[in-house]
């Protein structure tokens, strides 16, 4: 009986050994599986990650595909911009300068013009007088002493010559006061033919004669027996009389 126990109790002596071997072995797979596991799930996680951040990657990319070619059309234009701009500057700079030179000219002879047109405005018709009034109060009296600007100036200039103009090539009628021999006024009707002559007449047609311009003013000389054609004269304009050749009296000079 003893051969057997001590059998059994050498073979679990000997079986120790490979029982502990075993559980290490399965300990060991364990911790290595569970390290493969962890080692997926971290390959997982990163492979997620970069699909994510791929895909931010693609849309920055684009968004700043669209942006850089907005900056380089906008560049485009600015650069165009910039182009036309000197271009206009150029030719602004070319202008000024011409204008330049040409107001050198204008104020070198201005305070002559002003001082010319002042000597001939008691040679113009009282009406045309009467109406450029505002405009003569502006020529200065002194050309080389003023604060007006060469724009105002000129421009005061053109206002007068132009309705002096527009005066001498049309028939103005007016009805004034005529002063006859011994200071009598009469109210005579008066027709300017421009500005280098005139005629008139009053309603009888006892008093009529012709006006002109003289270095100091209209002088307006009575003419015996005329009366009656003058008078004719003014209504075939103002239209109370037929059309019809009517011969008055004429000064040439």
């Amino acid at each position: 009986m003893k051969t057997p126990i001590l059998y059994a109790m050498a073979l679990g002596s000997a079986a120790l050994p490979l029982f502990a071997y075993a559980n290490d072995n399965l300990a060991q797979t364990r911790s290595q599986l569970k390290e493969w596991v962890e080692t997926r799930q971290i390959i997982s996680q990163e492979k997620a990650d970069w699909i994510t951040e791929d895909a931010i990657l693609t849309d920055t990319e684009s968004l700043l595909t669209a942006e850089l070619e907005r900056l380089t059309a906008a560049l485009k234009d600015v650069n165009a911009s910039a182009t036309a701009a000197d271009e206009d500057r150029s030719e602004l700079a070319a202008k000024k300068e011409t204008l330049s030179a040409a107001s050198a000219v204008v104020d070198g002879s201005i305070g002559a013009l002003e001082t010319e047109l002042k000597a001939i405005i008691p040679t113009l018709p009282a009406p045309l007088v009467e109406k450029i009034k505002p405009l003569i109060r502006r020529l200065p009296d002194d050309p080389n002493n003023t604060k007006m600007s060469l724009g105002e100036r000129v421009q005061n200039i053109v206002g007068i010559l132009s309705q002096a103009d527009k005066f001498n090539t049309t028939i103005t009628q007016t009805s004034e006061s005529r002063e006859i021999e011994g200071g009598k006024l009469v109210e005579v009707r008066t027709l300017y033919w421009g500005l280098g002559q005139a005629y008139y007449v009053d309603a009888a047609a006892e008093y009529a004669g012709i006006g002109y311009p003289t270095a100091t003013g209209w002088e307006w000389p009575r003419i015996e027996g005329a009366g009656l054609e003058i008078k004719r004269l003014l209504d075939v304009y103002e239209g109370t009389e037929e059309i019809q050749f009517i011969s008055v009296p004429a000064r040439i000079k």
